[in-house]
C-alpha cells in the first residue's frame, strides 16, 4: 500500500485531508471510507513527477469539480488504522479474502492530525476552512463506502453532525448497506472491528455491513475483466 495525502500546516496544527490509499499499481477508485480523524501516519518522501500526474489524473477522473493542489501533496508511511482498512475492504473479515488493486479514498469527520483523538476533539475550535472536508460525499462516484467514525466522534455534538451530514448526503447506493436512521448504526472504528470481528456478538454486524462492503468491492475490482 502507499499513502498520499494533502498535508498543510497552520497556527501549530497540521491537518491532513483527501488522503488516497493505493494498492497495487491501478488507479482506479474502488471504495471510500470516512473515519474520525488523521492519526500518527506522517510524510516520507517526496512525490515523483509520475506520481503527481497519476493523482492528478485521479482528480480529474473522479473529482471534476475538485482542486488539486501539488505542492501540498506527499507520500505518508502508513499507520495501524490505515492497515486495519485493507482488510475491511479485502474480505479478512467475513473469510473471504481477495487482493485489492486500485486506490481507496479516506476522508475523515475533521481533519486535525492527531494520534490522540480525545485531545484532537478539543482542538476543533480553530478558526480554519481546513477543519472540516464537508462535501466528500461528492467523491464517493457510487463505490463501496465504510462509515467507521467511532463512539468519540458520535458523542460530540459538533462532529456529530458532521458525520450526520455526509451520511445523509450520501446516495442511497452508498446508504442503502446500513440502517436508513443514522442513529440506528454503529458505525464501528476499523481498530473496533479488529478487536471484535472473532466474537459471536459482532456476526450479525459482519454479515451486514461488512460482507457487503467487501462483496461490493470485488465486483468493483474484478468488473472490467467481466465486462
Amino acid at each position: 500500500m502507499k499513502v498520499f495525502a494533502e498535508y498543510i500546516k497552520y497556527k501549530e496544527l497540521y491537518f491532513r485531508r483527501n488522503t488516497l490509499l493505493q494498492f497495487g499499481d491501478s488507479w482506479d477508485l474502488i471504495g471510500n471510507i470516512v473515519l474520525a480523524n488523521p492519526g500518527s501516519a506522517k510524510p516520507k518522501n517526496v512525490i515523483s513527477s509520475e506520481e503527481l500526474l497519476s493523482i492528478n489524473g485521479f482528480y480529474q477522473k473522479y473529482r471534476q469539480q475538485g482542486i488539486f493542489e501539488p505542492l501540498n501533496y506527499h507520500e505518508f508511511n502508513d499507520d495501524p488504522t490505515m492497515r486495519m482498512v485493507a482488510k475491511i475492504f479485502n474480505g479478512l473479515y467475513i473469510g473471504r479474502e481477495f487482493k485489492l488493486n486500485g486506490t481507496i479514498q479516506l476522508f475523515n469527520t475533521f481533519n486535525i492530525k492527531n494520534q490522540n483523538l480525545k485531545s484532537a476533539i478539543t482542538q476543533i475550535d480553530v478558526d480554519s476552512d481546513l477543519l472540516f472536508s464537508r462535501n466528500v460525499f461528492t467523491y464517493f462516484n457510487d463505490k463501496p463506502t465504510y462509515f467507521g467514525f467511532g463512539k468519540d466522534v458520535l458523542k460530540d455534538p459538533i462532529l456529530r453532525q458532521a458525520a450526520l451530514h455526509i451520511f445523509n448526503q450520501s446516495s442511497d447506493v452508498i446508504r442503502n448497506v446500513y440502517h436508513p436512521n443514522f442513529s440506528d448504526n454503529a458505525f464501528y472504528h476499523p481498530m473496533y472491528i479488529n478487536r471484535a470481528f472473532n466474537q459471536a456478538s459482532f456476526e450479525a454486524y459482519k454479515n451486514n455491513v461488512l460482507s457487503q462492503i467487501a462483496n461490493r468491492t470485488s465486483m468493483t475490482i474484478y468488473a472490467k475483466y467481466l465486462a
